[in-house]
């Protein structure tokens, strides 16, 4: 059986947050994901706006089908900020998934 990768797991987590990010509360976590939800909604209002188009571009990019690596290197801003991995420290505190509700 092939064992997951570090790389692979952190990703889990990411792809769960932007299905909430781009979906209305009542198509993701239907039941008690209001938590949740209200928690992106405010991270991403009060604590890093910047770092809406980020992760947009990152959902966008990953849902199309292309690897992981290629996306990080489009979606991180060449260099500016916020770069990729400061918008999924920003977002650390909403540590919340469907699969939970």
């Amino acid at each position: 059986m092939m064992e997951k990768r570090p790389s692979t797991l952190a990703l889990v987590p990411l792809m769960m947050m932007m299905l909430l990010l781009l979906f209305p509360a009542g198509l993701a976590c239907q039941n008690n994901g209001g938590e949740c939800r209200s928690c992106v909604v405010n991270q991403m209002k009060f604590g890093c706006p910047t770092c809406v188009p980020v992760l947009r571009c990152m959902a966008r990019c990953l849902w199309g089908g292309s690897s992981r690596l290629k996306c990080v290197k489009r979606c991180d801003c060449g260099g500016g900020n916020p770069k990729l991995s400061d918008c999924k420290k920003c977002m650390a505190p909403c540590k919340c998934s469907c699969m939970s509700f």
